[in-house]
């Protein structure tokens, strides 16, 4: 059991990497209202890849940093169903079901033919379609005990993903605009196809605030897909140990989204008055904010140098491919 005195102690290992984060969102909200084409999220992932990659970040900040991109994006999230309507929700997923569907089940299993077609680890190769298919390096860190991943496999698929969700803050915004994609449009295809929870929700809300709430909740409804793919990845890999596939199930479940869908409940029913919503909205844009500073200072540049050319080729394949079908898709049901 947890102590106060482990808590607190707990608290004081975050507090840097936290008022540090808080510094950095504070500065990248002002620039962003300052140059509102750029925004104060892409603002915050510069700043850190800038921070992380001149003076470096000492490993004292990173229980501050990790609690930020773990807890906080989970608290943004909920905070952000305070100010959605569950019927609006609703017809979203309703919307965006078959295309999370086909951009899931086409992007593990071309991204596998591709991987065997490079002779990559069949191992690296899942867990790489996993991360970019469904949601990025949460999904990697939950299947890697069912499939029996060593560290270094699991390092290479990571910093694959980590590298095309950087690339995403830049490449999908430009082509929304160019081609003059709706709200509507570019958060189903953000949620269905940027790789991390916390990038979608970004990219999503760095294109418009209605199209950042419709890639919250396409990327959540996308999130639930991790479960059965736990269940299946054994029977795939020959591997039947029951004790991995219950670990995992547990450590996948995302309980934020039942709070997610409690707060937007109590919205649609009118229990949440709209000075309330606007805080809450507004907290959650800076929480995001504060994420992706976070994210920004775990980007390291030269690392990427080490992934090898068969894992990028894999991930590179693997995000264009989620992204096209997925941008198709979009196209054929409007």
């Amino acid at each position: 059991m947890l102590t106060q005195q482990d808590a607190l102690s707990s608290w004081s290992k975050r507090a840097k990497g936290i008022i540090l984060v808080v510094v950095i969102a504070i500065i990248a909200q002002f620039l962003g209202g300052l140059f509102p084409l750029i925004g104060g999220i892409l603002f915050a992932i510069i700043i850190g890849i800038i921070l992380k990659n001149t003076v470096g970040i000492k490993p004292t900040f990173d229980a501050g940093l990790s609690f930020v991109i773990k807890d906080l994006l989970k608290l943004a999230v909920i905070f952000l169903g305070a100010s959605l309507n569950l019927n609006a929700i609703i017809k979203v997923g309703q919307q965006s079901l078959l295309v999370v569907l086909v951009s899931v089940i086409l992007g593990i299993g071309l991204t596998f033919w591709f991987g065997k077609l490079l002779k990559l680890d069949r191992t690296l190769t899942l867990m790489i379609g996993v991360g970019s298919s469904i949601c990025g390096a949460t999904a990697i860190s939950c299947v890697k005990g069912v499939l029996e991943a060593k560290d270094d496999e699991t390092a290479y698929a990571i910093s694959t993903i980590v590298f095309f969700n950087l690339i995403a803050f830049f490449v999908y915004p430009v082509v929304g605009h160019l081609f003059q994609l709706d709200d509507l449009s570019f958060g189903i295809w953000t949620g269905t196809a940027v790789h991390d929870t916390s990038s979608a929700v970004a990219v999503g809300f760095a294109y418009s605030n209605e199209a950042g709430e419709i890639a919250t909740t396409v990327k959540l409804a996308r999130t639930l897909f991790l479960l059965p793919v736990i269940i299946i990845l054994p029977f795939l890999m020959s591997n039947r140990k029951k004790g991995s596939v219950k670990q995992s199930l547990k450590e996948a479940f995302p309980w934020f989204i039942v709070w997610f869908l409690v707060m937007s409940i109590l919205n649609s029913i009118g229990w949440i008055p709209l000075n309330v919503q606007e805080l809450s909205s507004n907290l959650a844009k800076f929480l995001i904010i504060m994420v992706m500073a976070a994210v920004g200072m775990q980007v390291n540049l030269k690392g990427f140098a080490k992934i090898g050319i068969k894992p990028f080729l894999t991930g590179l394949f693997a995000s264009i491919t989620v992204s096209l079908i997925s941008l198709l898709m979009i196209c054929l049901i409007k």
